[in-house]
């Protein structure tokens, strides 16, 4: 058949399963003689021959990394213009159609001259589409003598089509099993309590919440079960406290639908972005914050630049481009990688090609600055001044004029995108609990006022009993908390602190330093877990809650002198050394993400209780799948890991022309083949997280921190690694296992499977939301960060509903299909045929 000694048994021994299980079945009632099985054999091992034939041949790097990557990410582009134009038909009271007839429509207009609208929604033309598919296949690979047989030809067409085609596509177009099949596929991830959570809290179906709020409800029967007999008590205490936080979360949730029954992402943006003109107490963060946050001065430089202010925002980033390129050129130096006069001739020339952009009297984008400034800027220059004071005081007047001038940063925080930028950094959440006000039992306003009093003495105290004779020549990190002042979302009011962090390399000099924003739950969170988990340091003093009066000015200046002290103390070199793991946990707290700590959220014995039984089902369907290699496995996860935290800049085409095309249409032509793997791999997570949009500063920071991490991971190795995973996944080997779990899944034990039971509808809606959770686990926390939540949680939430539609997701099965027909038989014009087998559809006609 395939001529391979380890393909070849397993085909022959499905053949013999198909043959007694679907024809015998019937034929033995006809007569006792073998003959026709047997011939039927044969005219099947003729048929896998030619087909394996043609199937060695293919090239599968492109296909699996170009054009298979391309037709979903194709996809969702139509079903997020599909969502998109049939929202705004709903805003202006003209929706008549729904969400599959736009969807087809713009099928049309993207595939040109064709849509797969009636083999995905109508069953009748679906069963003569494919009635004709299957004759041109047999046509193409059955033995001409028996081509020519019409009864055996027929009889063959009829068990492919019945047997094989429709109940293929019925299975994978299902939307639950599509969920299943998702929860397989990311079953080895550990579901972040972080990610579950948000799942929850972004929910838009009350019937998932119900569902999941149930499996809590029997557990904790169970657990209290537990904790009338007295056995694990403590355990079980913290057990029930998850759940009952859960509980909370769940039915918040649940009652903030139900106010709001139908409200669409888009809308919803649109209306958190509407407080900023009915809430003047909003969050008012410092401008150096903006400018050094990533996701912040993506909505600045978006702001700025219909008002007049792109010049001064693109040479401030210049600066700091430069600033990073001659620490660059520096370790270069000290590494003896590059000689002395080169690297100081290649910082001047940046400095001059600066210069002649932005500060020249003949540069067309130059900014507006007192010429005496200009003029030291020079000075600098020709005596040759340490490099990195050269742009010092205009950075420093830049800043300047962004904070002063009526038209820039004061615009700002009173536009639209100000709201949309905090609730992306996660300073503004609906639903999230007023954390300052909070009492706790015990805790006393005259305790937590006399305590702040004590702070920084009793850490000072702390101090010095502290070796330091070991902390010559260490890296150090010091940290500032400043406080930003007073927010209020609706009826929550919070203090926010802006923390600097600086770290220091072993001569004492900055190697980098970024803002992160904290409340104070946050700092408390820090000290609960350092406390659990490193009790020689319960000794710290920490400020403690304050019932009252706790947004005081006067109280808060305290509570950051104290935070301050406290932050100071944990961070001594000595401190983290003779505390193992005290490092690991700060710099958690430190690092630019929602910080959650140590709580346990959820914990996993309650997650393992709710969803073991989704997890355990879907695991046995990729039980017979062979091992990963480990020199495939970690190349696979390094290629993963750059792919998801890089992206290119977009073509120079309109959004509507880019909108209507596929989204592999943006690769140029003249690109080099060996990038365009990775190439479309990137598009794909621009399409899924709407970066297309995003300004070009945003997109060239991230192509710059893309290649970064590629050079560290994988030098110039990245097209070897696709190309050895691909050549793995298409192995003889793999091919066996593939054919061994279809094998195992259809005939377990050598009989073949009962109808499965159908699930309850509660377990289907659990293993929907554990989908959509494990899909937002699976990114990495870098491109969380870059992107921000809110577009993560957006990008996630649309990619999981466009997969609930089983007529679109029938589509998208065609066209993985008909992708592998052009493919596999590149010499037989299917790129004609199938257009013409389309042909049928009424919206061709009026095209």
């Amino acid at each position: 058949m395939s001529n391979s000694e380890i393909i070849d048994p397993i085909l022959e021994q499905l053949l013999t399963y198909i043959i007694r299980d679907f024809v015998e079945s019937w034929y033995k009632n006809l007569t006792d003689d073998h003959l026709f099985q047997e011939s039927l054999k044969r005219t099947s091992r003729r048929t896998i021959a030619g087909f394996s034939q043609c199937v060695q041949k293919v090239d599968w790097v492109p296909l699996l990394t170009r054009d298979i990557v391309d037709d979903f990410a194709s996809h969702f582009r139509l079903y997020r213009l599909a969502m998109e134009k049939l929202e705004e038909k709903n805003q202006a009271g003209k929706c008549q159609d729904d969400l599959e007839s736009v969807f087809f429509d713009l099928e049309l207009e993207m595939e040109g001259n064709y849509c797969r609208d009636l083999v995905s929604t109508s069953q009748q033309y679906e069963s003569a589409y494919l009635h004709d598919l299957t004759d041109i296949l047999l046509y193409l690979l059955m033995p001409p003598e028996d081509f020519r047989s019409r009864p055996l030809r027929f009889l063959i067409r009829e068990i492919i089509v019945t047997k094989v085609f429709v109940p293929l596509l019925n299975k994978l177009s299902d939307p639950e099993y599509v969920n299943y099949l998702l929860v397989w596929l990311l079953s080895e991830l550990p579901l972040n309590t972080d990610d579950f959570i948000t799942t929850l809290e972004t929910s838009q179906n009350i019937h998932e919440l119900e569902a999941v709020l149930e499996a809590i409800h029997d557990e904790m029967n169970s657990l209290q079960a537990k904790d009338s007999s007295g056995e694990h008590l403590d355990m079980v205490k913290q057990e029930l406290a998850s759940l009952s936080f859960t509980e909370n979360i769940i039915k918040r949730r649940m009652a903030f639908l139900a106010n709001q029954p139908v409200i669409s992402i888009s809308t919803a943006q649109d209306e958190i972005g509407e407080e900023v003109n009915c809430n003047p107490t909003i969050v008012h963060l410092p401008i150096t914050v903006v400018l050094t946050n990533t996701v912040a001065i993506c909505y600045f430089i978006d702001f700025l630049g219909p008002v007049g202010g792109q010049n001064y925002i693109d040479c401030f980033l210049a600066i700091e481009g430069f600033k990073v390129s001659m620490e660059h050129q520096f370790r270069g130096l000290a590494c003896g990688e590059s000689a002395d006069k080169e690297v100081y001739e290649t910082i001047k020339e940046a400095a001059l090609f600066m210069y002649h952009q932005y500060l020249s009297q003949e540069a067309i984008t130059r900014i507006s600055i007192e010429d005496v400034l200009i003029n030291k800027f020079l000075a600098r220059l020709r005596n040759d001044e340490p490099a990195d004071s050269w742009f010092e005081q205009i950075q420093e007047k830049i800043v300047d004029i962004l904070a002063k001038d009526d038209r820039f940063y004061s615009a700002f925080k009173k536009d639209s995108l100000y709201v949309k930028m905090l609730e992306e950094l996660g300073i503004l959440t609906a639903g999230e609990e007023f954390d300052e006000c909070a009492s706790e039992s015990g805790v006393k306003s005259e305790v937590a006022e006399d305590n702040m009093s004590v702070v920084s003495d009793a850490n000072s105290a702390f101090m010095k009993t502290v070796d330091i004779a070991d902390t010559k020549a260490m890296p150090t990190t010091t940290v500032i908390v400043e406080t930003l002042g007073v927010g209020q979302q609706g009826k929550q009011m919070f203090a926010l602190y802006n923390v600097r962090v600086n770290k220091q390399d072993n001569n004492g000099k900055n190697s980098s330093s970024w803002n992160v924003i904290r409340r104070y739950s946050d700092f408390h969170t820090l000290n609960t877990a350092i406390q659990v988990k490193f009790p020689r340091l319960r000794n710290l003093s920490f400020p403690g809650k304050k019932t009252f009066n706790n947004l005081d000015q006067s109280f808060l200046d305290r509570r950051c002198k104290a935070l301050n002290s406290y932050m100071t103390c944990i961070l001594q070199p000595s401190v983290l050394k003779s505390n193992p793991g005290l490092e690991s946990e700060i710099y958690d707290f430190l690092s630019q993400k929602k910080y959650t700590g140590a709580q346990e959220g959820f914990h996993r014995k309650v997650m393992s209780a709710m969803f073991d039984p989704v997890v355990s089902g879907v695991k046995a369907f990729g039980s017979a799948v062979a091992a990963v290699p480990d020199s495939v496995y970690d190349g696979v996860t390094k290629v993963g890991s750059a792919a998801s935290n890089v992206l290119r800049t977009s073509s120079s085409k309109s959004m509507e022309t880019t909108d209507s095309t596929r989204v592999a249409a943006q690769l140029s032509s003249h690109e080099s083949t060996d990038s365009i793997p990775l190439r479309v791999l990137l598009l794909f997570v621009d399409e899924v997280f709407g970066l297309r949009g995003r300004n070009q500063w945003f997109r060239r920071r991230l192509v710059f921190l893309l290649r970064q991490f590629m050079n560290a991971a994988l030098g110039s190795s990245i097209n070897r690694r696709i190309l050895d995973v691909v050549k793995w996944l298409t192995s003889e080997e793999q091919v066996a296992q593939y054919l061994v779990a279809f094998r195992d899944s259809t005939w377990p034990h050598g009989k073949l499977a009962q109808m499965s039971n159908i699930r309850a509808p509660m377990e289907s809606l659990r293993s929907r939301l554990l989908a959509r959770s494990l899909m937002l686990s699976a990114l990495p926390d870098e491109l969380k960060l870059f992107i921000g939540s809110t577009t993560t949680n957006i990008g996630i939430t649309n990619m999981a509903n466009a997969l609930q539609n089983r007529h679109l997701n029938r589509r998208l099965c065609y066209v993985i299909l008909e992708r592998l027909l052009v493919t596999i038989f590149p010499n037989n014009r299917f790129d004609r045929i199938l257009p013409k087998l389309h042909s049928k559809s009424p919206r061709t006609k009026f095209f």
